[in-house]
């Protein structure tokens, strides 16, 4: 058998068992993994559909029971509807109704025409078998003059589903509604049925089945594909055999094993150098080769071990994006473990300067300077020019910790940098070299924009529960913080009380001094009301002119004094509005949990009435629920 035969079969038996499991997994395995990555896309989509529909009822629910109370509380229940469906409730046919024992006292422009006296009543968020095509809420509330129920629908049309699959970011999946009745929603651009499919029954929060399906990533004409890989690539390993036992001659023999081994990942292989001709020679260069390989392999291991540590620890701080104060700590901790600091400080930008945000590990002593000029230290250099810097000596640095070692990278979100991460070592350590500044770098890349994105989450936080005008809770956060404390004192076996406040002839200030004054009125009321209560207490405004304090685990007789203090206090200082002093009176009704009222939405009725009570005794005092006059 010659040298070229025996060359061919070795290659063979080293090229065609790779080809084989190649040959496996293109026509085998990577369909199966392609099925079953469509079948968890669907699954996801499905769920994240139904999650998005049940999301939708709950606000429908939190939106009937704002428009219950508003008009419980004597609003008039047109004006309630018109400012709750402001912009429409979510569907091109959505609508709300008011009813009062069976009367409709308002309904939303987009209602029925007439309005039906038989309304829907299955609520979405309690169904457990498939209802309508709808989301529909109500909120039944007991007053004086009767059951007052409102209800908000929502119909479940094409639109609509393509507005969910959106807001669930599934829209390469199909999905479809099917409700009672055989009933069944598709989508405005329907694919027609996929043959990967799932479905999410209904249940509470999802009046309909959601079924979402996609067609077969493997199926058709692509199923053909992996074939015809395999071939050619077959045909391209048939005439490189060739090729090489037609080219290389006899001294490849020796090197067979060698090759073999090499191949097989034993990178300790060494052949003998003992000839002067050219297989020494070869054999020397296939040994140099092999050791270098085998430095390469040992340097890459680590640096991949050292990859995958770092992008794992960053994948895990990232996912507290929405903690800012956690976030930072996390990123800080992440930054002197990967470049092996001995502590990590944040600067955020503010203004033309810089101020240290946090400092890591705790207990860590500041920097000398809270707040720094960013033309004067190297922190505002990394900022303005947007890369790394290495600094040896960091002794004169206005924001250093440790004056020793200093390394600090941009925090960049967009086009925007918002700061710098900074790690320090002490001076008689290692000086940081550009791996490391490589590594900080790789750190601070992807958290400068999840940090803008927690300080945008939090500002929406705030202000999804803030009163625009006085910068105080809205009318949402008092419900919301009203009805956790009563259940925390009913858990508890404590007391909670609500005081409602209200300014005396507010009208008349309005009528001479203008609007634009009488504004200014009520948002220094609102912070003449902050610095009186005390700092557990939550301020709201109720409405108009009318602020709201509640007063947690305190009874009446607190609370009338704090009321009584309160009253004193605008009576005897004005308020300033500008460049002018106001004079204003009020009157405050209390309402205490449980001796004045069951519920929160009674609680606050309690309050008001006693309010408006003050306003009869003559204004300018205080009234408590329990109490038939004025209380001094």
């Amino acid at each position: 058998m010659s040298i070229r035969t025996r060359l061919a079969i070795v290659l063979a038996a080293v090229v065609l068992p790779v080809l084989l499991v190649a040959g496996l997994v293109a026509g085998v395995l990577l369909p199966r993994a392609l099925v079953d990555g469509q079948r968890r896309d669907v699954d996801r989509a499905t769920v994240a559909v139904a999650t998005a529909m049940a999301s939708e009822c709950w606000a429908l629910g939190d939106r009937a029971e704002v428009i219950a109370l508003s008009v419980a509380n004597g609003r008039p229940p047109a004006a309630v509807l018109a400012e709750e469906t402001r912009g429409g409730l979510g569907a091109e046919r959505g609508y709300a109704v008011v009813l009062r024992g069976g009367e409709v006292l308002a309904a939303s422009g987009s209602a029925p025409r007439p309005t039906p006296t038989t309304l829907p009543t299955t609520r979405c968020s309690t169904v457990t078998r498939p209802a309508g095509p709808h989301l529909a809420e109500r909120v039944d509330l007991s007053t004086t003059q009767g059951t007052l129920t409102v209800l908000v629908v929502e119909p479940l049309t094409a639109g609509r589903l393509d507005a969910l699959a959106r807001q669930a970011a599934a829209s390469d999946v199909r999905t479809i509604l099917q409700c009672a009745g055989g009933v069944e929603v598709h989508p405005s651009s329907d694919r027609g049925q996929g043959s990967v499919a799932q479905t999410a029954a209904a249940g509470p929060g999802r009046p309909c089945a959601v079924q979402g399906s996609a067609p077969d990533p493997v199926g058709g004409p692509r199923a053909w594909v992996p074939l015809l890989l395999i071939l050619v690539v077959l045909a391209a390993a048939v005439g490189l055999l060739r090729w090489l036992a037609r080219e290389l001659t006899a001294p490849l023999l020796a090197l067979t094993e060698g090759t073999r081994r090499i191949a097989d990942g034993d990178l300790t292989v060494r052949l003998p150098e003992g000839r002067d001709d050219e297989v020494g020679e070869l054999s020397r260069e296939f040994n140099a080769m092999a050791v270098e390989l085998d430095q390469r392999m040992a340097e890459l291991t680590s640096s991949r071990a050292t990859l995958q540590d770092t992008v794992g620890r960053i994948a895990a701080t990232l996912q507290r994006t929405h903690d800012l104060d956690g976030l930072l700590a996390a990123l800080c901790a992440l930054a002197e473990t990967t470049t092996g600091s001995a502590c990590a400080v944040v600067w955020m930008r503010e203004g033309s300067g810089l101020r240290a945000r946090v400092v890591h590990p705790i207990g860590t002593r500041r920097p000398g300077t809270g707040r720094i000029r960013a033309a004067e230290s190297v922190v505002g250099e990394v900022v303005s020019d947007r890369r790394v810097v290495l600094l040896d000596d960091a002794s004169g640095e206005p924001g250093a910790v440790l004056r020793g070692r200093l390394c600090a990278a941009p925090l960049v979100s967009g086009d925007d940098v918002i700061g710098a991460l900074v790690v320090e070592r002490a001076a008689d350590a290692t000086a940081y070299d550009d791996t490391t500044g490589e590594l900080l770098d790789l750190v601070a890349g992807p958290a400068g924009v999840a940090i803008d994105n927690a300080i945008l989450h939090r500002r929406a936080q705030r202000q999804s529960v803030t009163d625009p005008l006085t910068g105080v809770g809205n009318l949402r956060m008092l419900t919301t913080t009203l009805g956790r404390e009563v259940e925390r004192a009913r858990s508890f076996g404590r007391q909670v009380s609500l005081l409602i406040l209200d300014i005396d002839r507010f009208r008349r200030i309005n009528d001479e001094h203008g609007h634009s004054v009488g504004d200014g009125v009520l948002a220094a009321l609102a912070a003449r009301l902050v610095e009186l209560v005390p700092p557990v207490d939550v301020v709201a405004r109720y409405g108009g002119e009318e602020m709201a304090v509640v007063c947690p685990e305190r009874g009446e007789q607190e609370c009338l004094r704090l009321a009584q203090r309160i009253v004193a206090d605008l009576r005897e200082r004005p308020l300033q509005v500008g460049d002018r002093e106001v004079p204003i009176t009020c009157s405050i009704g209390i309402a205490t949990w449980p001796q004045d009222a069951a519920t929160a939405p009674e609680l606050v009725s309690a309050a008001d009435a006693a309010m408006n009570a003050a306003k009869r005794a003559g204004r300018d005092g205080t009234v408590a629920a329990g109490h038939v006059g004025p209380v001094d």
